[in-house]
Parts: C-alpha cells; sequence; structure tokens
C-alpha cells in the first residue's frame, strides 16, 4: 500500500514565517512536521510514499530527499494549482495510485496506532474511510475544526460550518481510487477541496467513519503557532505513553 500525503499548501497562519519557508518543514521540537508524519507511516510497515508538492516545493524535496534517509521510498507531484484547494492536490497523484492508499496531511501529528487501526479495514471498492475524533481532546481550535456527524459508521455531513455534530475530521483517510473519479467532476464543477468530494460520497452513502474514543488516539493539526506550542508542551508526554513504537508491526502484520 502506498501513503499520499498532501504537503502544497502556503500556510497562510504561518506567515510570515511561510513566505520563505514550506509549512512541512516547520519544526517540532526541532524536528520538520512531514518528518514526523513520514516517521509515523513507516512504523506501520509502509515504505512507499508519494508527497503532493506545491508552495516552494523544491525546498521539501532537496531536503527529504528520495526518502532513503528515513529508509522510505518518497515519489514527488507537483501542484502547480495549489491555490485552488487542497482536492487538487489529491487528484494530481492519480496516475500514481491505482489501488486503496493512506491519504495523509502533513502537518497533522498523530499516534501511528490511528493508521495501525485502519490499515486493514474491509471496505468496498467503492468507498473510502475517514477517521474520526470522537472525544476530541486535543482539539485547540474548535471553530477551524472541520465537523463531522456521524451515524454508525456512516458519516452523514461534514463542514467547519455545522451545528450538529459528534466527532471531527482527523486528516487521516483509507481512500478506494474511486476519490478520484468524485475529485474530477467536482474540479470541472469549480469545487477543489477535499471535504466537497467526502460530502458528495456521504450523499451518496461511500463514505464511512472510522471513530475514535480513546485519548491514546491523539492527533493534533499543527495550523498555527500557537497549535505549535501547545503540542511541543504536549507531545513528549503523549509520545511517552504510547507503546506502539516500541513494537515491531511489521512482523505481527
Amino acid at each position: 500500500m502506498k501513503a499520499l500525503i498532501i504537503a502544497a499548501g502556503r500556510g497562510e497562519r504561518f506567515r510570515p514565517f511561510t513566505d520563505e519557508n514550506p509549512k512541512p518543514l516547520i519544526p517540532l521540537l526541532g524536528r520538520p512536521l512531514i518528518e514526523r508524519v513520514i516517521d509515523a507511516v513507516k512504523a506501520t510497515g509502509i515504505r512507499d510514499i508519494i508527497i503532493v508538492t506545491g508552495h516552494l516545493g523544491w525546498k521539501i524535496r532537496s531536503f527529504l530527499g528520495d526518502g532513503s534517509k528515513y529508509d522510505v521510498k518518497i515519489e514527488y507531484i507537483v501542484n502547480k494549482r495549489w491555490q485552488l484547494g487542497n482536492g487538487v492536490s489529491v487528484y494530481e497523484a492519480r496516475k500514481l495510485i491505482d489501488e486503496n492508499f493512506i491519504l495523509l496531511m502533513s502537518d497533522h501529528i498523530f499516534n501511528p496506532k490511528v493508521l495501525y487501526e485502519i490499515l486493514d479495514y474491509q471496505m468496498n471498492y467503492d468507498e473510502c474511510i475517514l477517521c474520526v475524533d470522537r472525544h476530541m481532546r486535543y482539539v485547540f481550535d474548535l471553530e477551524d475544526a472541520t465537523k463531522v456527524l456521524v451515524d454508525k459508521d456512516r458519516i452523514i455531513r461534514i463542514g467547519k460550518e455545522l451545528k450538529r455534530y459528534n466527532g471531527v475530521d482527523m486528516g487521516i483517510f483509507l481512500c478506494s481510487p474511486i476519490i478520484f473519479s468524485i475529485l474530477a467532476e467536482n474540479i470541472r464543477d469549480g469545487r477543489y477541496t477535499l471535504t466537497e468530494a467526502i460530502m458528495r460520497l456521504a450523499h451518496d452513502g461511500k463514505m464511512k467513519a472510522y471513530c475514535f474514543d480513546d485519548e491514546e488516539y491523539y492527533w493534533m493539526d499543527i495550523d498555527t503557532f500557537r497549535m505549535k506550542e501547545i503540542a511541543e508542551k504536549m507531545l513528549p508526554r503523549l509520545e511517552a505513553k504510547s507503546t506502539f513504537l516500541s513494537v515491531d508491526w511489521r512482523e505481527i502484520r
């Protein structure tokens, strides 16, 4: 299985830092955000990674290289239309993926156990799965978070403006290639966000939710300087409590 990491946006809420530096390279406890995401992917046994770049993408490629220093293989795709929305970035990867894949954001830090939980989830060929945070303990900017209304294992509605919701989008997906067909139609209609594609799949009953209620499954969206400060205080304790990285999960799988 491959992992697709979206790393194309400017990171407006980190300006002026991101005027000259790509957001995925923002250091968190001395290590770039995207490097931490790569480590989480590697911890679950996945070695093939595709990274979609946009704003200052050459700096990301220069820093990460071909992935050999992380013991993974990294391929790059350039999204020249990165200003339009993250759905376009996902769509740009369509020629490199023809099977189910993991979709991640380059600025979301999470317990690798979250990813491990969904890897073997059985879904239909025309479905996608979104990880949903039900406890919401680590959501420190709820107003900006993408809310989700879930009924059992189905996503009913999704959006930042939802008034009625029971979870938050974690930015971690298990997708089938159907997502590319949905994105193609949406982009033709001028709808460029990944959330809009999820809404369409949900309307068709094809968007499933994998819900996490336990605080052990931590995740954080590092979207502001304040969130970075909070994460740097909390992450050492959370990582120390997690036993996931001390186990060779590839042997167990």
